[in-house]
């Protein structure tokens, strides 16, 4: 069951989103929230290389980008901490100093879910996107991670999609998610997409007798369709009205090339609903 959820903040509307989505699990789950702000500072000291008398300017611009990362740190810390207050759900907040990815991979490990914006910017002072940040924590994070986009509804729904590939890393998602509890009262609906039906029926049915073994029933679908393998299952969320995808991150069979370069920048960039990623 999910305890205690990793929530990482920033000033982007996907994190926002991230919030409140995270608070709305935390009342089904009455489970808490821990807030993480981040000062960048090794990475605002390191800076440019300076001539000669540059290293004062340096100096006073990296004082002042420290303070101004402070201040916002601040800022959102008081922010999450309203919200939390105003949902009626336990909530505290840290402010860490230290690289964004090595900062948040510390806090992973320590929780059983971690709730990001997709677009969130966590080194805003020195960086105009952020996408290495992201792509770090999808690759290297140990527990599940939960990427929210900017227009996503607040709650889950009642509908999730499982990808299933057969890979190692969906297993582990799969096992992962029938032990936070997401699962309970939402209709699972499985899907395997492959060139041929019987295929992907053979290969959604094993994932569906995974979730049996949780207790878990899931209507089966197997997709083959003229689109990308994203597509096909982006589309059938979409016309089941799904609030959530699930799916194992860089899994090693026919849905690996979701998860790979700039593949899995599409897929981020393309999703209107949280996935539910483990690897």
């Amino acid at each position: 069951m999910i305890k205690e959820i990793l929530v990482c903040l920033e000033g982007s509307p996907s994190t926002d989103a991230a919030t409140m989505t995270a608070i709305e699990i935390a009342r089904e789950r009455k489970a808490k929230l821990v807030g993480l702000a981040i000062v960048d500072e090794p990475d605002i000291r390191a800076g440019a290389a300076t001539g000669i008398g540059g290293s004062s300017f340096k100096h006073e611009r990296d004082e002042s980008l420290i303070a101004d990362a402070r201040k916002h740190a601040a800022d959102w810390i008081t922010l999450f901490e309203r919200r939390c207050r105003d949902a009626k759900v336990t909530g505290k907040a840290l402010e860490v100093v230290g690289r964004p990815a090595a900062s948040i991979l510390a806090e992973t490990d320590k929780r059983d879910l971690t709730v990001i914006g997709r677009d969130a910017n966590f080194r805003f002072e020195t960086e105009p996107e952020d996408s290495e940040t992201r792509e770090a924590i999808l690759h290297r994070a140990t527990r599940p991670v939960l990427l929210v986009p900017e227009n996503a509804a607040r709650a889950i729904g009642k509908k999730v999609v499982i990808a299933y590939d057969g890979s190692g890393a969906v297993k582990r998602t799969i096992a992962s998610f029938a032990a936070s509890g997401l699962a309970e009262g939402r209709a699972l609906h499985i899907a395997s997409v492959a060139e041929d039906g019987e295929e992907a029926w053979v290969m959604a049915s094993k994932g569906a007798e995974l979730l049996k073994e949780s207790n878990l029933s899931a209507t089966i679908h197997n997709l083959v369709s003229p689109l990308s393998n994203v597509d096909a299952l982006f589309n059938l969320a979409a016309e089941m009205g799904a609030g959530m995808m699930v799916m194992g991150a860089f899994a090693s069979s026919r849905l690996r090339q979701l998860f790979k370069g700039s593949v899995t920048r599409g897929l981020v960039e393309k999703t209107t609903i949280p996935l539910y990623l483990q690897h």
